[in-house]
């Protein structure tokens, strides 16, 4: 036998699970010839930030004027200072799916190093770390929830720290959202408690680390505490949660996310999303209480306390809220489904291949939708693009026909049509989205969408007390109310449709046919 056979038989050993990472790839590959995001969050506004990070990088340091009309700077990008980024100046959906894939990489380690600690048995041991993989979502957040589960291990258990150690902490506070990072000292707290592991070393670990966590991951974010402390006013003054008051019913339905059972509308999009969720809370949940483990029972009901407290507060008014998401804790959630995991499998082995099951379901959770427009009746729709790929939202081949034609000059896309697609292929516009902009634009671009809001409520509602999104909202195609000529006052000399738009100071220039037809309007 080959040195190399036996290295292999060995590592499969211990890391059976290891190649179930990539299955969510190799099926979004085959049904769709490219992988498939569900989160159309990621392609309308993260990837485009990153696809302008990658042009400054490259020499382009007026990058961040190309949308809502200049009145961005660069440093008001988060991920400006963070090392990862520079993947993005090779290529932006090159960048996006390495991290993603290294991120899962990353996760299933340092899961599978901490659960070695919890559980001798390598099978769970396997199948626990590429669950936690398999939910890992946020590679754009960096590796902060990725590698938590090292830092869990380090501070339960071990005695003395090693300058490796500060050193794997450091880079990877360097690569992490400062927004995401409250919470980092929060569960660890959580761990030690849970434990019983509230002793001088352990303590002392714990404040070592988060010491060295948090002053790298200020500077690696300090761009962004730079703008907010000392520019401004951002449109963020006038946040309001409106509608989002504290529904204890709603919140616990969240937790086990049976929210499906509570909306007017069963079958949605968003129960595409929670079907794994479902499947994985009415089969773990209840067996906590009888996983015999008072640890897990300890942890399991200070984190359920956590969340309702964090949905409490998320529910006010508070000014801090405006700049800061308490809500952020959710993305901690999927370690601590995952610890659940190890935990009840651990004492309850037969759960082996139900949850294989479940986290097959996991990586094929992207293909839901886009599989059932595709080839389900009755979700089946004509003329089917893949809005959940990069090919399939950017539509590189429109819009090099639209950027041949305005050139340098600026843009507006009526809704539903993404201004962001229309900055991924560098085209600039007045309109787009971003958490960070000038309250000053949010007021001035009002005046072109007015009328438009003062029509719907609730546009109106979303646009002034939220405000990330600067759309050009239309309610009724048959009656577009938007102010064209304050738009070209405003600098737009071009409109983007879906739709005909019949206006005294519009010009159609070319309709280009595809599978969603595009209209091109000249502002007079």
């Amino acid at each position: 036998m080959s040195l190399e056979k036996k290295n292999f038989q060995i590592f499969f050993k211990y890391h059976f699970f290891f190649l179930f990472i990539f299955v969510g790839y190799i099926i979004s590959y085959f049904l769709f010839g490219s992988f498939t995001l569900f989160y159309l969050d990621r392609l309308d506004n993260e990837v485009v930030y990153n696809h302008i990070l990658g042009n400054f990088y490259k020499g382009d340091y007026e990058s961040a004027k190309i949308f809502l009309n200049g009145e961005t700077k660069i440093y008001w990008l988060r991920r400006l200072l963070q090392p990862y980024s520079l993947l993005y100046i090779f290529n932006t959906e090159f960048a996006y799916w390495f991290f993603d894939i290294f991120t899962k990489i990353i996760s299933y380690f340092c899961f599978y190093i901490l659960a070695k600690k919890i559980t001798k048995n390598y099978l769970i041991s396997s199948l626990s770390a590429c669950f936690f993989a398999s939910l890992n979502v946020y590679s754009v957040w960096g590796l902060l929830i990725s590698t938590f589960p090292y830092f869990v291990y380090l501070i339960l258990f071990k005695n003395e720290l090693k300058l490796k150690h500060y050193v794997i902490t450091i880079l990877i506070a360097l690569n992490s959202e400062i927004v995401h990072s409250p919470f980092f000292f929060i569960f660890l707290i959580i761990f030690l408690f849970a434990f019983n592991l509230i002793k001088k070393d352990n303590i002392k670990n714990l404040i070592l680390i988060s010491i060295t966590f948090y002053f790298f991951i200020i500077i690696s974010n300090s761009n962004i505490l730079y703008a907010v402390i000392f520019d401004g006013p951002f449109h963020r003054e006038e946040i309001i949660r409106l509608g989002d008051s504290f529904d204890l019913k709603q919140k616990l339905f969240s937790i086990f996310y049976l929210n499906s059972f509570l909306r007017e509308k069963f079958f949605t999009y968003e129960l595409a999303k929670e079907i794994p969720y479902i499947i994985y809370t009415v089969i773990f949940f209840p067996l906590i209480l009888f996983s015999k483990s008072k640890k897990l029972i300890k942890l399991s009901l200070i984190c359920f306390i956590l969340w309702i407290f964090v949905s409490f507060i998320k529910s006010y008014d508070f000014y801090i809220n405006k700049y800061w998401n308490p809500g952020y804790y959710f993305i901690f959630t999927i370690f601590i489904y995952s610890f659940i995991l190890l935990k009840v499998v651990n004492n309850f082995k037969k759960l082996v291949p139900i949850s294989a099951i479940i986290i097959i379901l996991f990586q094929l959770n992207p293909n839901f939708v886009p599989f059932a427009k595709k080839y389900v009746e009755p979700f089946k729709v004509e003329n089917f693009r893949n809005y959940y790929t990069f090919e399939g939202y950017y539509q590189k081949n429109t819009y090099s026909k639209i950027k041949n034609i305005v050139k340098d000059k600026k843009v507006i896309s009526l809704w539903p049509v993404d201004p962001m697609v229309a900055v991924m292929n560098n085209i600039q516009t007045l309109d787009g989205e971003h958490n960070l902009y000038p309250l000053s634009y949010k007021k001035r671009f009002y005046k072109i969408i007015e009328d438009e809001l003062e029509a719907n409520s609730q546009f109106k509602d979303y646009y002034l007390n939220w405000g990330h999104r600067v759309y050009a909202f239309v309610s009724d195609p048959n009656n577009v109310r938007i102010d064209f000529k304050e738009a070209k006052k405003q600098g737009a000399s071009f409109v983007i449709s879906k739709f005909k738009v019949e206006n005294n100071f519009l010009m159609k220039i070319v309709e280009i046919k595809d599978k969603e037809n595009l209209f091109l309007y000249k502002i007079n």
